[in-house]
């Protein structure tokens, strides 16, 4: 594992160019109407489209100043030049790969997934690849797992841009969310294989699933049912979801 304060050393590159990454997705935001009037009516601020990247962005904003800070208060000056000579001499750094696998998710998340795969799937599909490879702290697993998560990310792309989703949809409304599930059930057996034989990495990963899974089984009854703010793409779980809310009423 890559030394404490080297990794620190690296963790300020990747929490200013993550703050600049989040400034850029708040100015993409707010060129979004936050109220508007549809059929005559004056739709209010928090069912505006721009809501969930706001929050996305503000979200990556506040963990990279968090991520900025304790670099800054853990390595020295001397130890970020080190860790610049360093980087120099590799093709690739653990922070290298860190970086990709913050940037990696996010883009996937936020210009792909969010608007073809249903909501609830494509936030656990972000969280469970994201919470554990950083949770875990573990470079070579990093990499491992940045993998799997990469081609799978390379194959939903594929299918969209051949439009295999239309075709797919056309004969079964949720042949997309029931791939992205059959893949994110994948990566979440490779990770929990991978890690067999480590009690600490399992007590972690049983955590990392955990707040996966809570986090959008919350933000959807929130969002759908409370705020009646339409999410960017209800499928399969989210109209099941549905589907007991209004049976339970």
């Amino acid at each position: 594992m890559m030394e404490k304060n080297r990794l620190r050393s690296a963790d300020i590159v990747t929490g200013v160019l993550l703050i600049v990454f989040g400034i850029w997705i708040l100015i993409e935001a707010f060129q979004m109407p936050m109220r508007d009037s549809y059929g005559g009516v004056m739709n209010v601020w928090y069912v505006s489209p721009a809501l969930f990247p706001i929050v996305i962005g503000g979200g990556v904003i506040l963990l990279s100043v968090n991520i900025l800070i304790n670099g800054i208060r853990s390595s020295s000056l001397e130890t970020l030049k080190e860790w610049k000579k360093a980087r120099k001499t590799a093709v690739l750094t653990d922070s290298g790969y860190r970086f990709i696998a913050i940037l990696l998710p996010l883009l996937s998340l936020v210009y792909m997934n969010l608007q073809r795969i249903d909501f609830f799937i494509s936030v656990a599909f972000f969280l469970s690849f994201s919470i554990t490879v950083f949770y875990l702290d573990d470079p070579a697993l990093l990499r491992r797992f940045l993998l799997v998560y990469a081609v799978q990310t390379g194959i939903l792309l594929l299918i969209f841009i051949l439009k295999i989703d239309d075709v797919l949809n056309a004969m079964y409304p949720y042949s997309i969310d029931i791939i992205a599930l059959g893949l994110l059930i994948f990566l979440i057996l490779f990770m929990r294989l991978s890690i067999r034989g480590k009690r600490e990495y399992r007590v972690k990963f049983v955590h990392a699933m955990l707040m996966s899974f809570i986090t959008p089984f919350v933000l959807v009854p929130v969002f759908r049912f409370m705020l009646r703010v339409p999410l960017p793409r209800e499928g399969g779980i989210v109209d099941l979801m549905s589907l007991a809310y209004y049976a339970l009423r």
